[in-house]
């Protein structure tokens, strides 16, 4: 889908980028540069090639970022399954392509240490029960909080840190990731 395009699933695909937070315009069913704009953005923040056109890739990547139930057993990388990154109270997950391949390159970097993802996507819900910020990057499925057996949290920021996650948060018994758009963010808890 691309430039000119109209129909039917250019209207659904306008209606799933306003949902997942990418503003294509009016939901009119024609493919114009506002919604050539929401794609670029999106594959920018799912870390795809940016060419504003709605292949496959980035079909993929909406679906991820749009709340759905974790599907048992569904892998979204070689290490990581798409239930490592749902919601603790309700099943729920969103999660950003980009976080997936990030946690895959941190654990090559780790020498091939399984990382454990303690917290990923949170419902509004659970991010509140957990005391996290309104603007959590958790809600928009692009973080995990991690922890990697037999490395210390601090060596685990390090390496993130070398590797160019945007938001990094460095706690005593784990690691914040995140892949945010915009500006980085790094701070202690």
């Amino acid at each position: 889908m691309q430039i000119g395009d109209k129909g039917a699933k250019i209207l659904e695909l306008q209606q799933r980028l306003a949902a997942a937070g990418f503003d294509p315009g009016p939901a009119d069913a024609v493919f114009g540069p506002r919604t050539r704009q929401a794609v670029e953005i999106l594959q920018r923040c799912c870390g795809l090639d940016v060419d504003g056109i709605a292949g496959q890739q980035v079909q993929d990547a909406l679906e991820l970022l749009l709340p759905h139930q974790a599907q048992p057993g569904r892998k979204l990388s070689p290490h990581f399954a798409e239930a490592e990154f749902a919601c603790r109270c309700c099943g729920m997950v969103r999660v950003n392509i980009r976080l997936v391949h990030m946690l895959e390159q941190l654990r090559e970097q780790l020498g091939g240490k399984p990382v454990v993802i303690n917290s990923g996507y949170r419902c509004a819900v659970h991010n509140r029960a957990v005391g996290g910020v309104r603007q959590s990057q958790h809600l928009q499925g692009n973080a995990a909080d991690i922890i990697v057996a037999n490395v210390a949290p601090r060596e685990v920021a390090e390496i993130s840190e070398k590797m160019g996650f945007p938001g990094l948060g460095r706690y005593s018994g784990f690691t914040h990731v995140d892949v945010r758009p915009g500006e980085n963010a790094l701070w202690v808890g």
